[in-house]
């Protein structure tokens, strides 16, 4: 069984005791394999079931009638997905396996149920939806206000950070195994836009992506570069439950 991720992602913001990791290791007892291209969504569409990434990377994404997609978020080790169609029954995006990935199973009523038996747990998956939205907010300021550069900045420095909170990233670089198109259709710009402006940051010594693989030549200045603030993304903020 692979490591969960979750617990990783939930110590940010809960000194996690012994039978809170043990309970959240339980979550992962019902392993599965997701090929890439496969959804996340269970095939028989099952909303009572919410999907646990332990290893790979997906994407959540709608699909204009013309064919055109807009990712709106990935989905990284510690995430989980469904949860939302859990509790309301629907869902507004579809999702993708953009690597092979390994996936833990969970009963939509073992999410619930933290409400009422592990409140601090829940606080803390509650702040995961948080972050979430806070994520979400960023990528409609990149796509409003931003430039190529500064989306570009942006989403790699948040794609550390996450990577980091879990474990599976290197002190300044990590592996990025997606296409420049895949980028593109996160950012609103054209594979040639995004292949270029790669170019640019590379030659100004600021970041290099590279097969497969993300180096940030200069953290400091990429996040003079795009506003870049990872308090959303860190313990600093969290619902008092989490301290009681």
């Amino acid at each position: 069984m692979k490591a969960n991720a979750l617990v990783g992602k939930l110590s940010l913001l809960v000194d996690l005791e012994d039978a809170e990791v043990e309970l959240l290791n339980n979550f992962c007892q019902e392993s599965g394999f997701l090929q890439k291209g496969q959804s996340l969504t269970p095939h028989d569409d099952d909303s009572d079931t919410v999907i646990l990434l332990l290893e790979g990377w997906a994407c959540r994404y709608k699909i204009l009638s013309d064919g055109r997609r807009q990712i709106t978020s990935f989905v990284l080790p510690g995430d989980l997905s469904g949860v939302r169609a859990c509790l309301f029954g629907v869902s507004d995006y579809e999702t993708e396996a953009l690597t092979d990935c390994q996936i833990a199973r969970i009963n939509g009523s073992e999410i619930a149920n933290l409400f009422i038996e592990q409140p601090r747990l829940a606080a803390a998956i509650t702040w995961g939806s948080a972050r979430e939205e806070a994520m979400l907010t960023e990528r409609v300021v990149s796509l409003g206000r931003r430039n190529a550069k500064e989306r570009i900045a942006h989403l790699f420095l948040e794609i550390h950070s996450r990577l980091a909170a879990v474990g599976v990233a290197e002190r300044m670089a990590y592996e990025l195994p997606i296409t420049q198109e895949i980028i593109a259709d996160c950012l609103g710009l054209s594979i040639v836009h995004v292949n270029r402006t790669l170019q640019v940051m590379r030659k100004d010594k600021l970041l290099e992506y590279r097969n497969g693989y993300v180096i940030l030549h200069d953290p400091r200045r990429l996040k003079k570069l795009c506003s870049f603030d990872s308090e959303h993304l860190e313990g600093e903020l969290h619902p008092e439950l989490a301290d009681l």
